[in-house]
């Protein structure tokens, strides 16, 4: 196997080598078990460069979408809490507007809610009384770009709107929730969001930790370590529906295990997600020319950066900051990339965006 894995070992050694990472960890993982797990190049090149190990904790940035605030709300379902096909305005009337009456969940997890993809709300929120509330509401308020369902347009307002959502169903912040319901229950001692507004909390989290870098953000003026790199985030005190998870690569591929387990319908892993709900979310969300499932995206058939061999009807998502985890349920086979492409600065080439997918060309060629 090791020999078989020469190929992939040598493309993530030259990605770092040639500065198109400054680091990396890979995790694969086939019929279950993991079967490579390596780290390679730097967490960090400024104010001084310091070593990657399999252990780093990254900023996964918009994974937080789908292996928090999607699960959460598959349990949600399973648990007759939430409907996907409910009114978003029934559960937060603050979601108001006759253009928007009937948005539903399905319409935030498929990415179909009409709302645009970003705006740079923590601006707008910076004097508020509570930032995380002001941009919770700005989301919920914006004007929709388009029709609900007609298209779909990935939307981090979308996801804002639906953790504020999920807190308001359940009576609970989000970052508590992922705790009592994600991660102690699978037992995932480094998954975690960075809250930002508890600095003895946040310092406990951090510890020795080996943490990998991110940009030097030009609005904070400082290398970020350890703090959510998307702004809107960031403003929300690093706990939000769309960014602000810390992961590594053993506990995004534990979660990742679990999810396997439940679509398979394995005693006790309903523990975690119900095995129809699962399913249900890991769909097609019938949206027309989308590739989107609710929460999750599926690889397209042409130019997806899961690469032309992974399963089309695999699942997965992406981070900005350089994560990416395709998980392929009916071959219990897993992919976890962790990096930190945009430290010292987001890239403006397309190296990257070139290396991903052929890394999980030679994935599955090693596997075959």
């Amino acid at each position: 196997m090791k020999l078989r894995f020469e190929p992939v070992h040598n493309l993530c050694a030259g990605a770092t080598d040639d500065g198109t990472v400054p680091g990396l960890v890979l995790l694969v993982a086939a019929g279950g078990n993991v079967i490579f797990h390596e780290a390679f190049g730097a967490r960090q090149l400024v104010p001084r460069k310091l070593p990657v190990f399999i252990d780093t904790l990254y900023d996964v940035a918009s994974i937080t979408k789908a292996v928090v605030t999607s699960v959460l709300a598959m349990r949600a379902v399973g648990e007759g809490k939430l409907a996907l096909e409910s009114p978003v305005v029934e559960l937060l009337p603050e979601f108001e507007g006759a253009d928007r009456a009937h948005v539903t969940i399905r319409h935030l997890l498929s990415h179909s809610s009409g709302l645009p993809a970003h705006r740079p709300f923590w601006r707008a929120a910076a004097d508020a009384p509570s930032e995380r509330r002001a941009i919770s509401l700005l989301a919920a308020r914006e004007p929709l770009e388009y029709e609900p369902g007609t298209r779909a347009v990935y939307s981090d307002l979308g996801f804002i709107v639906l953790g504020w959502l999920l807190e308001r169903a359940t009576g609970e912040r989000l970052d508590v929730l992922a705790h009592h319901q994600i991660t102690a229950p699978l037992g995932l001692g480094s998954t975690t969001f960075m809250s930002l507004s508890d600095p003895d909390d946040r310092a406990r989290l951090l510890g020795d930790r080996s943490i990998a870098a991110t940009q030097m953000c030009p609005e904070r003026h400082r290398v970020l370590i350890g703090e959510v790199d998307d702004l809107n985030a960031m403003a929300m005190g690093g706990v939000a529906g769309h960014a602000g998870l810390f992961s590594t690569a053993a506990d995004l591929s534990e979660i990742a295990g679990a999810l396997c387990r439940a679509w398979r319908g394995d005693a006790g892993a309903a523990a975690l997600v119900q095995r129809d709900v699962l399913r249900t979310f890991w769909s097609p969300s019938g949206v027309e020319n989308s590739t989107w499932r609710l929460g999750w995206d599926g690889p397209a058939a042409a130019n997806s950066q899961a690469g032309t061999r992974f399963s089309r009807a695999g699942v997965g998502h992406l981070g900005f900051t350089g994560c990416s985890l395709w998980i392929d349920p009916a071959a219990d086979t897993w992919i976890v990339l962790l990096s930190n492409r945009v430290h010292p600065a987001i890239p403006n080439d397309d190296r990257f965006k070139r290396f991903r997918p052929a890394l999980h060309d030679a994935i599955v060629d090693a596997l075959a």
